[in-house]
């Protein structure tokens, strides 16, 4: 049995979700996960079905994130940038402090799920504790990889932000699409995926469902179920208008159950282009269009990525017509794919 400690950005929700289904996994195998580190913002405060499913074993610390636009549909970058260094000391103060309690916890193995200050605290524990990487960033260092071209500045900076997790982790683990050859330093792995959303079962309805990491597009959307009296969708979004919404939309907060009940009868998936919930479409073959935050590279290096799979639609904006084109995708292979996932992540505790 191996006694585990997960560090995991918090940034979004894909680094939790995959956080919670490696646990299912590691679980399923006797093994233990007895502290999860996880970087808060107030910003970003912790959805309840993560804390429910960590419960006491959560430790929170202080860590990067993105400052967002005025219209709250992309980010700055520079200003992030800036805004971040500004605020060093105090994540220099918990690098230290996760690093001493990892070593009073003496763990056999410790999975860093992409944040940059776990992995600072990472670099110097004690040379017993294996650490892992996890994340579909990595795919970045792969040469097969494009991803998006033009924004050489932001993909610079990503590979660098990548790299600093990558030189305090012994193995690097790849979470992606579909098989492909890895390196000498990462190794390509199926998506993690909870086992509420693999035991789904899906069957097409007629209310597309909508999750914005930005809520800024809920403006986009109202504009076009106003236009388009037969779009009907429910939104989940952390803020919701104060508007009169046109018939066909209904707003929800954030909430897990509630979106994977909706989930199972959606007519397709409207999202921000975050890695986990397209691999969830992607399951069940859901009709899924992704539009990318605004100079958020890393979504539009996902939504191109979506898109050469034949997973679902990339687009520039929300927009009249879109729904048209969104069309079921067979899930056979991606699913195979998925299955392996927690026999590859496992075998990287014996190897």
């Amino acid at each position: 049995m191996a006694k585990c400690v997960f560090i995991v950005q918090g940034e979004g929700r894909g680094h939790m979700s995959q956080s919670m289904a490696l646990k299912e996994y590691l679980e399923e195998e006797g093994h233990l996960v007895e502290a999860v580190f996880v970087g808060t913002s107030n910003a970003a405060p912790l959805p309840d079905y993560f804390r429910a499913c960590f419960s006491d074993t959560i430790r929170t610390f202080q860590s990067p994130y993105f400052l967002s636009t005025p219209n709250r549909k992309g980010i700055y970058v520079g200003r992030t940038l800036l805004f971040n260094l500004l605020r060093s000391v105090i994540y220099l103060r918990e690098i230290h402090r996760i690093r001493r309690e990892i070593d009073l916890l003496k763990p056999g193995v410790v999975f860093n799920f992409y944040d940059v200050v776990g992995a600072l605290a990472l670099g110097k524990v004690n040379n017993s504790i294996q650490r892992i990487g996890i994340g579909h960033h990595f795919l970045l260092h792969l040469k097969d990889y494009f991803g998006e071209s033009d924004a050489r500045w932001q993909r610079f900076l990503l590979k660098w932000h990548t790299r600093i997790i990558m030189k305090s982790c012994d193995r690097i683990l790849a979470l992606s699409f579909s098989e492909q050859q890895g390196d000498l330093t990462i190794e390509a792995v199926p998506p993690l995926m909870r086992r509420e959303y693999r035991e789904m079962v899906y069957q097409q309805g007629d209310r597309f469902l909508v999750y914005l990491l930005k809520e800024g597009y809920i403006n986009d959307l109202i504009s076009l179920a106003r236009k388009d009296p037969r779009f009907l969708a429910d939104v989940f979004t952390k803020e919701i208008p104060e508007i009169e919404l046109p018939p066909g939309l209904r707003i929800h907060s954030l909430s897990g159950s509630s979106f994977k009940e909706l989930m199972t009868t959606c007519r397709g998936l409207i999202t921000t282009a975050g890695f986990d919930v397209a691999a969830e479409a992607a399951y069940h073959g859901i009709p899924l269009a992704v539009i990318p935050a605004g100079n958020h590279f890393e979504q539009k290096c996902n939504g191109l990525d979506i898109e050469r799979h034949g997973i679902g639609l990339y687009l520039d904006r929300i927009e009249p017509g879109i729904t048209g084109r969104m069309r079921r995708s067979d899930p056979a292979g991606f699913r195979k794919w998925v299955e392996r996932s927690g026999e590859l992540i496992l075998n990287s505790l014996t190897e």
